[in-house]
């Protein structure tokens, strides 16, 4: 049996009679968000019902929100201050413009009207628009052409106000006034943006998410953190797996996405869309992988995940940490992908469309690959106080023995801060700032400098005061894995050696120099 596609409307009744379509609409893909004004005339009844409502084929609906319903009698002449729009963090001494938006809730057109604000209580700051035109159930969108500054960390509280609407007062002066609370942060943090993919061999459309997860890693190397939680297939990791439904909001089947777990995103064709709506907003805290041990004789694993908060935080947060592994790959019909794709008949997909249907576990490598994520799905109770004061440091410690079958150089170490309350990420990092072997000794370091740092093509490293033997010089990313690898002899006591760089990406790496007594690592950002 035929069903028919999602329809949204609205419809009103009087008393409990027929009711009476007011709109509706049948959509084809994403629709809004949108504001919808109808006007009813129901003069003399006592009894007035209105609803909004969905119905027909859901199974393709992902979310739909309604907010702000308001039933009203309009005035000849009132100007509703609807909102108005800052960001809830901002740098101090930084000029930033206050945005508001104007309703007309009146039957007379808006011509002109003075707006101002006030910051902490001060002199207002007024503008004078005019030569609008706003009709009734219009909404207009006006920029402050003075902006604000903050010269003092910490809150502040700015007050909008809207007056002398078309050279008068309007009937309702109560909608003529916005509060809102921001904070000013010393500086605004670097931030990356955590992308979670539900995914499984077993499914065909799963592709488009090995598509474009690979797509993203590859086009925001150092600002976008790919996840793919497998399911029922080898790769998958049950406590992550179980939780997907938590994690990704609006769940509803394979493959889906979720950036920093927020609203908005569905399809893997969303990831870029999520990334860009997520990546300017403002992190309160630092994040960093330090003091990172790696045995691999024990095959034991420790590392600190450390923040320091540039704003007083009164919500529930913790740390947590995954680990993923790229090239994943398998012998056996278990670790075939599934490929709907193939024969082109839903267009490219990455090469999928030149694929069968089956591929074959030899042409598959998987990467992003969720194996382990600490302790929980939801981070780690009691890893950071509530609340937490502005400018304090905090750290926690993880550790766990890495099994036999993970290949320690295809790991990755993500960590994350999230709100436990509304499951939000607020940064995340795969960047380990330390990198310390476990033979290493840093209380009688040599004496070398490398330069140019953040490099392009080239480096070189001068290594002084080093009388006898060998030392060995490595390039490694940040897991460890060695990249390059060479020796210098010092007998001379000064020594320059070279290393190309163009081939690398764009990132942070570690140059590791290791004598018989004395080692040393430091930190190389290649930047082209």
């Amino acid at each position: 049996m035929f069903m028919e596609g999602p329809k949204i409307g609205a419809a009103y009744r009087i008393g409990s009679g027929n009711w009476n379509l007011i709109w509706e609409t049948t959509p084809t893909g994403n629709i809004g968000p949108e504001q919808k004004v109808f006007e009813i005339v129901i003069a003399g009844q006592p009894d007035v019902q209105v609803c909004v409502f969905i119905s027909g084929f859901l199974f393709y609906v992902t979310n739909w929100y309604i907010d702000d319903v308001k039933v009203f009698v309009p005035n000849e002449l009132d100007a509703n201050l609807a909102e108005l729009k800052v960001a809830p963090y901002v740098a101090i001494n930084a000029p930033f413009a206050l945005q508001y938006k104007v309703v007309n809730d009146g039957t007379q057109p808006i011509t002109s009207f003075d707006i101002s604000y006030v910051v902490d209580g001060g002199a207002p700051v007024l503008h004078a628009v005019s030569g609008v035109n706003i009709q009734p159930d219009q909404t207009h969108w006006i920029t402050h052409p003075v902006p604000v500054s903050l010269n003092q960390i910490g809150e502040h509280q700015i007050a909008a106000f809207v007056s002398n609407v078309n050279g008068g007062n309007d009937a309702v002066p109560a909608n003529n006034t916005k509060q809102t609370t921001l904070n000013a942060l010393p500086f605004i943090l670097a931030k990356k943006v955590l992308a979670e993919e539900a995914t499984g061999t077993w499914c065909g459309w799963c592709t488009r998410g090995i598509c474009f997860m690979d797509y993203m890693a590859e086009t925001y190397p150092d600002t976008w953190i790919g996840v793919a939680i497998h399911n029922n297939d080898p790769m998958k990791c049950t406590p992550y797996d179980n939780a997907v439904a938590n994690i990704i909001p609006g769940f509803m089947g394979y493959p889906m996405v979720t950036s920093d777990r927020s609203p908005g995103d569905s399809d893997p064709a969303n990831l870029e869309a999520g990334y860009e709506r997520r990546i300017n907003t403002v992190s309160l805290a630092t994040l960093d992988i330090v003091n990172f041990n790696w045995n691999p004789a024990t095959r034991h694993l420790s590392l600190d995940l450390q923040s320091e908060f540039v704003a007083e935080v009164t919500a529930p947060l913790r740390f947590g940490l995954i680990i993923t592994e790229d090239s994943l790959w398998g012998r056996s019909t278990a670790w075939e992908q599934s490929n709907a794709y193939a024969g082109g008949q839903f267009g490219p997909m990455c090469g999928f469309e030149n694929l069968p249907s089956s591929v074959p576990a030899e042409q598959m490598h998987y990467d992003h690959v969720a194996r382990a994520i600490l302790d929980s799905p939801f981070g780690t109770p009691s890893s950071l106080p509530q609340p937490i004061a502005f400018g304090s440091i905090h750290a926690y410690t993880y550790s766990m023995d890495i099994p036999a079958d993970w290949c320690f150089e295809k790991l990755n170490f993500i960590g994350f801060i999230v709100n436990s309350a509304t499951k939000e990420i607020m940064n995340a990092t795969n960047v380990i700032s330390h990198f310390v072997n476990v033979n290493e000794s840093h209380n009688n370091e040599l004496n070398c400098s490398i330069f140019p740092n953040p490099a392009n093509e080239e480096i070189s490293i001068l290594l002084d005061g080093i009388e006898n033997g060998l030392v060995a010089i490595q390039l490694l990313d940040v897991t460890g894995k060695v990249i390059q690898k060479t020796e210098s002899a010092a007998a001379t006591g000064r020594d320059k050696m070279q290393m190309k760089t163009t081939d690398l990406a764009n990132g942070t790496y570690l140059i590791k120099l290791q004598s018989e007594t004395k080692a040393i690592v430091h930190k190389l950002v290649i930047q082209h």
